[in-house]
């Protein structure tokens, strides 16, 4: 008996899925290309080398000529997807902002939906140019480089909190529910804090209670909350002559302004260069956009929030995916590690 998609071990699917990112080129016009396997977590990413061109090109310096990436999307849904692109395409075009560049199908379309023998419930595709840059480890990064990122993004921030969404748009929302609760889990909350390591448990329990007071207190103003960009890891930001450009919004959605500022601070708390990175990010960041003392008082908590949630979401894939089951637990420990830290070291009760 044939195996479904779900039942396949982790490599069992990627060997369908090339199949269908070989077919869904077709639709883009792209016959004559390198594919190149790049990343598989939630979406299953191609790296595409076009040796004939024919899909949209034009000078922009953000971009390398013939490059682009292909991405096999985890969701099925493609309004969710068309969503993420409208929001690409507008920091692109109207905020000039350095960020992949949606490309067209034969039809059109920004998205495109594939199916194969392997995959017959098929997948939804989008192919993006490939932006110009490169990644640099967390002991690269100067200063310089934080106040630039800081201010990337606090013009990001200050372009949402103004921008109106159309009547068809559709995110995640990235409050307490959606990052701490029960928003994107198949797997109640209560049995997935069950399954976490006993000493992570009560850290987790005490942090998410906190959390879930003080973003009440914040509320949802503009002043607060808008499209985020929710996973500015510093392996999805590039940069190029010392500048940052941001890729990867598959995880874009309504949120708060200091989730995503949480993010980025997370990454170099335990770090030699911690206090040079924080204020250099905040430095540039405010001379983009301004954001109440109450809110950048609680930034220690907004530095837990993501490490919480990533331990949360983790656990649950765990009980919910067997094929990744290996992956999810190193992610799960790693952050799991973390989270203990900023409990214990920054006593967050």
């Amino acid at each position: 008996m044939i195996k479904t998609y779900h039942e396949l071990t982790r490599l069992g699917r990627l060997r369908r899925l090339r199949k269908l990112a070989e077919k869904a080129l077709t639709h883009y016009g792209i016959s004559d290309a390198i594919l190149t396997f790049q990343h598989y977590g939630g979406n299953v990413i191609y790296r595409v080398d076009v040796l004939d061109p024919v899909a949209p090109n034009n000078n922009c310096e953000f971009f390398l000529p013939n490059r682009y990436n292909l991405r096999i999307l985890s969701t099925n849904n493609p309004q969710f997807t068309q969503s993420e692109l409208t929001w690409i395409t507008a920091l692109n075009k109207e905020l000039g902002l350095p960020v992949p560049e949606p490309v067209s199908n034969l039809d059109g379309h920004l998205i495109t939906t594939i199916s194969t023998t392997g995959v017959p419930q098929g997948k939804v595709v989008s192919l993006m140019r490939w932006v110009d840059g490169r990644h640099y480890a967390e002991t690269s990064l100067r200063p310089h480089h934080a106040k630039a990122w800081g201010q990337l993004t606090g013009r990001m921030h200050q372009f949402a909190a103004q921008w109106t969404p159309p009547d068809d748009f559709k995110r995640f929302h990235w409050d307490w529910d959606g990052q701490l609760g029960n928003g994107v889990l198949r797997t109640p909350v209560n049995e997935v804090v069950a399954s976490m390591p006993i000493d992570i448990q009560k850290p987790f329990t005490i942090i998410s209670k906190q959390l879930k007071d003080v973003l009440k207190s914040i509320g949802k103003g503009p002043d607060a909350f808008g499209m985020i960009h929710s996973d500015m890891y510093l392996e999805n930001v590039l940069f190029k002559a010392g500048k940052p450009r941001l890729i990867d919004f598959e995880d874009c959605g309504f949120g708060y302004w200091m989730l995503d500022i949480g993010i980025v601070l997370a990454q170099f708390r335990w770090t030699d260069q911690w206090e040079r990175i924080r204020e250099a990010f905040l430095d540039g960041y405010l001379q983009m956009h301004s954001l109440p003392a109450l809110q950048l008082e609680q930034i220690d908590l907004f530095m837990a929030m993501p490490t919480a949630t990533n331990v949360l979401w983790a656990s649950a894939m765990i009980l919910e995916d067997p094929a990744m089951r290996a992956e999810n637990e190193k992610w799960r420990d790693k952050d799991g590690k973390n989270l203990l830290r900023f409990f214990n070291k920054l006593q967050i009760t």
